[in-house]
C-alpha cells in the first residue's frame, strides 16, 4: 500500500513554511511549521489508534479457523455425504473464505499504517524532503 496522503501533506506544508522562512518571512513560517508539527502528533496518535483497532483481523482469522477445520471434519464425516448438508457446509467454507479475504485486507491497512506510525525526524529549513 502506498504511504497515506497525510505524510506528502506534511511534506509539502513543512516546504512551503521553508520558502516563506526564504522569502523573508520567518514568523509565518514559525508559525506554519509548529501547526503542522502539532497536527503531525496528532495524526500519529489517531493513526495507532486506528491500527491498533484494525488488528481485529487476528481474532477474525481465529475464529475463522475453528469454523473451517470444524466444517471439514463435518464434510469428511457422514454428514458429509448427504447431499443437502455438504452443499450448505461448502457454503460455509466459502463465505468463511471471503470473510478471511475481507480480514487480510484490514491486516494490510494495518501494516499500511504501522509502517508510517513513527514520525520522521523533524527536518531542517533548506533540507530536502
Amino acid at each position: 500500500m502506498p504511504a497515506p496522503p497525510w505524510a506528502r501533506l506534511r511534506e509539502r506544508l513543512l516546504a512551503w513554511a521553508d520558502e516563506r522562512a526564504a522569502a523573508g518571512e520567518a514568523a509565518p513560517a514559525a508559525a506554519l511549521r509548529a501547526l503542522v508539527e502539532d497536527w503531525w502528533q496528532e495524526q500519529r496518535v489517531w493513526d495507532q489508534d486506528v491500527a491498533a483497532r484494525l488488528s481485529a483481523h487476528h481474532e477474525i482469522n481465529n475464529a475463522l479457523v475453528g469454523v473451517s477445520g470444524h466444517v471439514q471434519i463435518l464434510l469428511m464425516g457422514p454428514l458429509g455425504q448427504q447431499t443437502s448438508v455438504r452443499e450448505r457446509l461448502e457454503v460455509v467454507l466459502r463465505e468463511s473464505q471471503r470473510i478471511r479475504d475481507a480480514a487480510l485486507e484490514l491486516r494490510q491497512l494495518r501494516a499500511a499504517l504501522h509502517a508510517d506510525a513513527a514520525p520522521p525526524a523533524p527536518r531542517r529549513r533548506g533540507e530536502a524532503a
